[in-house]
């Protein structure tokens, strides 16, 4: 990435050239000259004529050195840009009394005391102190990747996979700075904030001779790894890096022969997307493989394991081998795969009048029933499962993969959830799980119509700031949480179940774990607390609590 595509995404703004501009012409104007007074000093302006100057440092956290260089940019009650000096000093003179946003930015660097915006905030006036800006230096992941013979591998990809807080869950995903290695095998990956990462190895896209020069010799290929050498995702080591800090992550990598595989699909030749063979490692995936699928046909290069296999119809339908795996052993040209559709679980909705009245519903989607979304999150973090959503036409959750999976339930008042059952497995308070090849009971749910609304206001914050709110209902070993966003410092819960709750508002929560019982119950001492009555309104204004990194 260059400097002006290092601006650009930090700041929102089109390139460097831009700020430049804006500094060039601001220092072109006489508001913005340095040492230019612009009157006589016997004449006393109004007071909304006066100027004033906002000046800085930006400085390095973990040094306190400080930064040259370094693009600074206000907006807000007057605009402009410049960069640091050679004492990471900057100035913007001419500025009216009032409130002005600063971000800053420099490549090998994050702004350490910016808003999730990007900015901060300072009031400009009479008596404004010099601002210092805090910028954390980027740390560095590099490595080598070998064979077991010590020979370079170049042009494989590496990627660095980072923990982020998606609604109170931890969620990895791959960074956006990822890298190739090099002739030599050697990588670099930078301008990485201080976390923890896993980094793997993909698998190669492109096979090789096991022997190169010797005609219609065996073809290789490598699989995935994960640090310091695994396949399983659950098996990876984590790597802690500082600010500033330079990490090492080597790989030496094992090539496996290539087999050529091909055969029919049984029933289907609507896969218009092909097939996508995933051999499976432990609980994870380590090499991927898409075919396609040409009347019913298929030939794939596939390394030794056993395989699940999918492909998707025109409609959408996932078709999958299910709990039946395919087993790759050696050239195999007469595999037959049988798929069949992805478990679907039935959803049946009952809504229950406060008179006692019930009534069955087959389906939500009609104007004349409440408002309900349910979805299924998978309760351990993954690289692939994403979860799945129930579809109020079709009546069921449908392409739902194995796995142990957290059931939420939105409604919109006067409808709340009363219960939620599988069988005999209370989803309220336990996991739902989808195990290979079986069939699930359906979800049966039961709306009641007594519902409550809680909503309030959060103090310590700009109206244009937002914050997030927690509504917490301790129930034996887990929390039933739900959060909301505010809007201009104000915040509402609709669906709410009579009873007695704790209220917490976080000022930067994409931090906090909150679905995590251990970790929210940290929290909850400092926590507000109301009693919801049926059909009710409450109110409450919140204060922030910080979190902890």
């Amino acid at each position: 990435m260059n400097l002006d595509q290092f601006y650009c995404r930090q700041l929102g703004i089109c390139s460097v050239g831009l700020i430049l501009t804006l500094v060039f012409v601001g220092l072109a104007q006489p508001g913005y000259a340095q040492g230019t007074g612009g009157s006589d000093p016997a004449e006393s302006p109004k007071q909304e004529d006066r100027k004033y100057t906002l000046a800085g440092t930006v400085v390095n956290s973990e040094t306190g050195e400080v930064i040259r260089r370094a693009a600074v940019v206000i907006s807000g009650n007057g605009s402009g840009a410049t960069l640091t000096d050679s004492s990471g000093h900057f100035e913007f003179p001419g500025l009216a009394e009032g409130r002005i946003f600063v971000s800053v930015a420099k490549p090998g660097f994050f702004n350490e005391q910016a808003t999730p915006s990007g900015r901060i905030t300072v009031q400009v006036s009479p008596e404004t102190p010099p601002v210092v800006l805090k910028m954390v230096p980027a740390g560095v992941v590099v490595g080598r990747v070998t064979t077991r013979d010590g020979d370079p591998i170049d042009g494989v990809l590496v990627r660095v996979i980072a923990k982020q807080n998606m609604e109170g869950r931890p969620v990895w995903f791959d960074r956006q700075n990822q890298t190739l290695t090099d002739e030599n095998g050697d990588f670099r990956v930078a301008n990485l904030p201080a976390s923890t990462y896993y980094v793997a190895v993909d698998q190669s896209q492109e096979t090789a001779l096991s022997q190169p020069g010797i005609p219609n010799g065996r073809e290789q290929s490598y699989p995935r790894v994960f640090y310091p050498g695994v396949s399983e995702f659950s098996a990876a080591a984590l790597l802690e890096l500082r600010a500033g800090q330079e990490v090492r992550a080597n790989f030496t990598l094992t090539a496996e022969p290539v087999y050529q595989v091909s055969g029919v699909v049984n029933g289907y030749k609507d896969l218009p997307s092909g097939l996508v063979f995933t051999r499976q490692a432990g609980e994870g995936v380590d090499f991927t493989q898409n075919v396609p699928v040409e009347d019913g046909k298929f030939q794939a290069k596939l390394l030794a394991g056993s395989y699940s296999i999918r492909g998707s119809t025109t409609n959408g339908t996932l078709m999958s081998t299910g709990g039946s795996n395919t087993v790759i052993r050696f050239d195999s040209p007469h595999v037959h795969i049988v798929l069949a559709p992805a478990p679907s679980i039935p959803v049946a909705v009952r809504t229950e009048s406060i008179g006692g009245g019930i009534e069955h519903a087959d389906n939500l989607g009609s104007q004349s029933m409440p408002v309900m979304t349910l979805r299924l999150v998978p309760s351990e973090p993954s690289l692939f499962h994403t979860g799945a959503w129930w579809r109020p036409q079709s009546g069921d959750i449908q392409n739902v993969e194995p796995g142990v999976y957290n059931v939420e339930i939105n409604t919109v008042s006067p409808w709340r959830v009363k219960s939620v059952q599988c069988g005999n497995v209370d989803l309220l308070h336990d996991d739902l799980t989808v195990a290979a090849g079986a069939r699930s009971s359906s979800i049966d749910v039961v709306l009641r119509d007594d519902a409550a609304t809680v909503s309030g206001m959060v103090a310590q914050i700009e109206p244009w700031q937002q914050a997030t709110v927690l509504l917490v209902q301790p129930h034996g070993s887990r929390n039933l949480v739900k959060a909301v966003i505010t809007t201009e410092g104000r915040f509402q819960f609709e669906g709410i179940a009579p009873g007695d709750y704790a209220l917490l508002a976080f000022n930067n929560a994409d931090q906090l774990e909150y679905t995590n019982f251990d970790v929210l119950n940290s929290y909850l001492p400092a926590a507000s607390h109301i009693t919801v009555q049926p059909r009710g309104a409450t109110s409450f204004n919140l204060t922030l609590l910080p979190t902890s990194r």
